[in-house]
């Protein structure tokens, strides 16, 4: 059996992508819930600032991190929205100050410039991202990767859905919708009414339990979502890339 270790978002998007590896891992696998999941001792909090605090955290000892989990991990998943690079979210830098130079034209987590200071930055940073769906995706997957680094013991996937996970519901739903990955805040369109093809969403919100059927959905229309998302796709092509590869011997 494999364990396939999942660091994301949030209780929606982990439901999202332990049931759509199913779709092409034909082996016997379980997943473990990694972040954020106080199981796991996390204390980072939910969302992609959470999802940057643990690895921040684990950085300096992932590979140790991975191997001391019983029973053992064989992949690590990283998943964040593209949508981070999209709105221009705010994160503390723990490296310039507020009057530096640098803010905002530098990459804070490789900043020259070291003080004690706490400041907010902007990210993506000015001129880092070209703006474009896939300047987003690559953007935020090159910011993961040097956090964590480049570990050959570790078998790791970062995978970034455009705009978000939630794409993937409105590719298996809408027949006539082909540029799925151009739309901003796909849960918008999910949402908009009291129901979605059927499904009533109480409050707009992501709750179990309809997300759970549209997450079937997703499924048992894989095939044409990885035609519509192309970052479903790149999923599903390096999970099962890196799975054939034995980890953290």
């Amino acid at each position: 059996m494999k364990i396939i270790g999942i660091v994301c978002e949030g209780d929606r998007d982990y439901e999202m992508l332990k049931s759509v590896i199913g779709c092409f891992f034909e082996e016997e696998y379980r997943t473990l819930f990694l972040q954020p999941n106080p199981e796991f001792g996390t204390d980072n909090g939910n969302g992609w600032k959470g999802i940057i605090r643990w690895c921040q955290n684990r950085a300096s000892d992932m590979y140790q991190y991975l191997k001391d989990i019983v029973p053992s991990i064989d992949l690590l998943i990283i998943h964040m929205d593209a949508d981070v690079a999209r709105c221009e979210k705010e994160i503390y830098c723990p490296n310039i100050q507020v009057d530096c130079n640098e803010q905002g034209t530098e990459d804070f987590l490789n900043c020259s410039v070291k003080k004690e200071r706490e400041c907010l930055q902007i990210l993506p940073p000015n001129a880092v991202c070209d703006g474009t769906p896939q300047g987003r995706v690559e953007y935020l997957n090159r910011f993961i990767y040097k956090i964590i680094g480049d570990d050959e013991r570790i078998c790791s996937v970062v995978t970034i859905p455009c705009d978000a996970t939630d794409a993937w519901i409105v590719a298996a739903y809408e027949d006539g919708m082909d540029e799925v990955e151009q739309l901003d805040s796909p849960w918008d369109l999910i949402s908009h009414g009291k129901c979605y093809h059927g499904i009533r969403i109480p409050k707009r919100k992501k709750s179990r339990i309809p997300y759970g059927k549209m997450i079937d959905k997703v499924c048992d229309r894989w095939q044409t979502v990885k035609q519509k998302c192309p970052q479903a796709l790149k999923f599903e092509c390096e999970v099962l890339e890196q799975l054939k590869t034995p980890c953290l011997e």
